[in-house]
């Protein structure tokens, strides 16, 4: 098991980059505490195929007032591969001004499995704090409409999966993004 564990001081800045290619790892643990005006945010990267599998879960606590957090998870999973996924921010009473959101989107392919299950716990009021989650298949019709344009099938995926995980590796700082961009591309 793979474990994070970030605690932020008053007005501290972080972007956390988990990435993982079907990596040897298949635990992956986030925990952080947020205080006062400070910001994290998490970017998680994944890309599986074969008979590969990830659990990531990640627990991010706001405990000072006006903290942020985002948690963003995109993943792509081919063959039989498998996808797991438990996301909780919690907001402790005295985070006044708290902003708190997870986000995970996973598209599957073949015969991959994936499943990712947000929550909140919240013990304050005045706050934002929210969380989104979509697993699914590719859309056909974008698939469809790739090919008719020249593409073969698999250049059609790799587009496709290039451009799902091209707004989270935006958000990574400069010196990591073009590696980790590479990475994924030489396992598409």
């Amino acid at each position: 098991m793979k474990k994070y564990s970030v605690r932020l001081k008053k007005n501290e800045e972080k972007v956390l980059p988990i990435v993982w290619v079907d990596g040897k790892e298949n635990n992956i643990e986030v925990s952080a505490v947020l205080n006062e005006g400070s910001s994290l945010r998490i970017v998680g990267l994944f890309l599986g195929s074969g008979q590969n599998s990830i659990i990531f879960n990640s627990n991010v606590e706001h405990k000072g007032k006006n903290s942020f957090s985002r948690t963003d998870i995109r993943g792509v999973f081919k063959d039989h591969s498998n996808f797991s996924n438990d996301g909780l921010v919690v907001i402790r009473k005295g985070a006044k001004g708290a902003d708190g959101f997870f986000s995970s989107k996973i598209l599957l392919f073949d015969n991959a499995k994936g499943r990712s299950v947000p929550s909140l716990e919240i013990d304050e009021n005045e706050l934002k704090a929210g969380h989104a989650s979509t697993v699914g298949r590719p859309d056909e019709n974008q698939l469809f409409y790739l090919r008719s344009r020249g593409l073969s099938e698999k250049e059609a995926e790799k587009l496709l999966v290039s451009g799902f995980f091209d707004p989270l590796i935006k958000m990574l700082p400069d010196n990591v993004r073009s590696n980790i961009k590479n990475k994924i591309d030489e396992n598409l």
